[in-house]
């Protein structure tokens, strides 16, 4: 065993059970992506550390723990169209890939979404489509969407992106409950012949997108 591969096994078994993220089939998925070799020299030693990585000023990649929750919560099925907010160089893009359908992948950072690109093509990903524009706008071309989810925390969604859903369909956010602490709370929002609903999912932390 490698040590990536070491070091991926410690993941799942130092953070993930112990966070309550148990399903079979996601750790799995986690166990085949390699989420070092979608980070550059600098970043690979953290590759399945717990922390977001930080790679500007203004900008995290969020921790696989941290997706892996986000994504438990979601229950995606092999179906659903999922828009990805925030979705940096293609790591994770790659892990929903395996659960659904089809993944329009939204990043703003130019030099990200090109990365993105090759990672996602040197991987034979062909079930992702990368998108370069607004995460707040969204991608309404595409949509509507099955799950909506930001790799990120937000004060609110934008009303662009909830109507974005589908009939049934859900957004995950990670919300800041308050302007001077990097605390957030995860939400989901789920649109029900119109009608927005909001519910409380779990206490996660997570760097504003």
């Amino acid at each position: 065993m490698s040590t990536f591969q070491k070091m991926k096994e410690n993941m799942i078994q130092g953070q993930f059970l112990p966070g309550l993220v148990k399903d079979e089939n996601l750790l799995n998925i986690f166990r085949k992506i390699d989420r070092e070799t979608y980070l550059g020299n600098n970043f690979k030693h953290m590759a399945y550390s717990d922390i977001h990585i930080r790679v500007s000023n203004q900008r995290y990649f969020i921790s696989p723990f941290s997706l892996a929750k986000i994504l438990d919560k979601s229950e995606i099925n092999s179906k659903d169209v999922v828009l990805l907010v925030g979705s940096g160089c293609g790591y994770e893009s790659a892990i929903v890939s395996k659960m659904a359908s089809t993944v329009m992948a939204l990043e703003e950072n130019i030099n990200f979404f090109k990365q993105a690109e090759t990672h996602l093509t040197n991987n034979q990903i062909d079930n992702v489509m990368n998108i370069n524009g607004s995460f707040l706008r969204g991608c309404k071309k595409y949509s509507p969407y099955d799950i909506i989810i930001i790799l990120g925390s937000l004060e609110k969604p934008s009303e662009d992106l909830l109507n974005q859903l589908s009939d049934n369909g859900k957004l995950l956010v990670c919300e800041n409950y308050e302007d001077n602490l990097d605390e957030s709370k995860l939400f989901m929002y789920t649109k029900i012949k119109k009608k927005i609903l909001r519910e409380y999912v779990c206490d996660l932390n997570m760097p504003k997108l």
